[in-house]
């Protein structure tokens, strides 16, 4: 799709001409081809306002996702780096492409949007099913139990309950809402 310009009507009338369609300008303006190409012009536009805000949100994600890597070097925290920088650079691009009006922007940003759902329910499911406490949780529980380590023991079920539900949340919450971002890029291309 090309982008949308603004033109002089009189230079209009004489690329309307020069191209033998003998309307009026205003004809032509009231066109239905005219007017379908506006709409989706203004559909793109809109997108570019949910792209605004989602690059700003990927850049958070990676930001964070980078410090803590920085202080705890792992596979898991460089594998979300390098995923989450990724997508942001990506969603820089259908920013773009969306203010351009391009439609290329709708189909960058579904896919886009589908990782980050995936990721989210495949870390929250990840970390729901196979959810641990640290030496440092436990050390922290005991002491703070007053040596009491029956209390300690006791409060562990619930503990991993508790941790296993907000990851579960996590996975689902995440996942429905940049599935449903991805839904609205998509909708765009109509």
């Amino acid at each position: 799709m090309s982008k949308l310009v603004q033109i002089p009507e009189s230079a209009l009338e004489t690329l309307l001409r020069e191209a033998g369609r003998p309307e009026s300008v205003e004809d032509y303006l009231r066109s239905a081809e005219v007017q379908a190409l506006v709409q989706t012009g203004w559909r793109l536009l809109k997108r570019a306002r949910a792209a605004y805000w989602s690059r700003f949100w990927l850049l958070f994600s990676a930001l964070v996702s980078w410090v803590f890597f920085l202080f705890g070097p792992d596979l898991e925290g460089f594998i979300s780096g390098v995923l989450l920088t990724g997508m942001t650079i990506v969603e820089f691009k259908v920013h773009s492409l969306f203010l351009a009006a391009d439609a290329r922007g709708a189909i960058y940003g579904w896919w886009n949007q589908c990782l980050f759902s995936l990721l989210f329910v495949i870390y929250g499911g990840y970390h729901g099913t196979f959810v641990s406490l640290s030496p440092d949780v436990r050390s922290l529980l005991a002491s703070s139990s007053g040596g009491d380590q029956d209390f300690a023991t006791s409060l562990l079920p619930m503990i991993l309950l508790w941790e296993r539900i907000f990851y579960y949340t996590v996975a689902v919450v995440g996942a429905l809402g940049q599935f449903c971002l991805a839904c609205y890029y998509r909708a765009a291309r109509k």
